[in-house]
């Protein structure tokens, strides 16, 4: 592990995640492992409610350069105690633009009848992650508990940010916006700029036109289903007469 990022979602993770790549040469682990990879989500849920010490962060990082977002931005100071040469990046956005994209991921998306069922479905990566999610961020462990008005939430993530600054030494820290590009994140790990445009992804704008898809192709799937159900009802019927 060389670089931990200690700032929360929203904040250009997606891009810095395909930044530290490239630079890395290594995957970066990101909150998307959780959801894609059912074995991982076991693993952060073991943790967690097991409250298990002294944990071998190995078992989840092993071959991974950098690490990302919640849950990971969660255990920040953990990390640094068990990889005491990796280097810290506080990834920052302006308040009022991170809590309207925030707003947007747990509003549009992580509330929509079609994560909400998906998330009900029992031992799966999305049913995992959502019991992760309502601890470490909107539970007991959370930043954000009982955060419910925009400047509450804004209150939080600047007090989140700024007991990073305190915790982490400054010459082990980086404190960035994704905006800035290349250089400060180049300069930070001691790497030559790469002569490729910054890999900017996963915009709020975008983030809102992927809820009306996923709304969309889950009516799709439901129409098709029940379509199937009552074909296979009437030429059963039929058969029968």
């Amino acid at each position: 592990m060389k670089v931990i990022c200690a700032g929360w979602g929203r904040t250009g993770t997606r891009s810095l995640k395909y930044a530290l790549e490239y630079i890395n040469k290594q995957p970066s682990y990101h909150m998307q492992n959780i959801l894609l990879n059912k074995q991982d989500a076991k693993k952060w849920h073991d943790l967690i409610f097991n409250d298990q010490k002294n944990y071998d962060w190995e078992n989840i990082y092993k071959g991974y350069g950098a690490c990302l977002d919640f849950p990971s931005c969660n255990y920040y100071k953990e990390l640094m105690e068990f990889y005491p040469d990796a280097k810290v990046i506080l990834n920052l956005r302006d308040d009022k633009s991170w809590v309207k994209s925030w707003n947007v991921l747990n509003n549009k998306i992580l509330k929509s009848f079609t994560f909400r069922f998906i998330a009900k479905l029992p031992n799966t990566s999305f049913k995992l992650q959502k019991d992760i999610h309502n601890e470490m961020i909107l539970g007991p462990r959370g930043a954000f508990q009982n955060a419910k008005t925009d400047e509450e939430k804004m209150k939080r993530f600047n007090k989140w940010n700024q007991s990073v600054i305190d915790n982490v030494p400054k010459d082990r820290l980086l404190i960035y916006k994704a905006s800035e590009g290349w250089e400060p994140i180049c300069k930070f790990l001691n790497v030559d700029v790469p002569d490729i445009p910054f890999p900017y992804k996963n915009k709020t704008k975008n983030m809102g036109r992927m809820s009306i898809f996923i709304n969309f192709m889950f009516i799709i799937l439901v129409v098709a289903i029940i379509s199937i159900i009552c074909s296979s009802i009437f030429w059963g019927v039929q058969y029968f007469q």
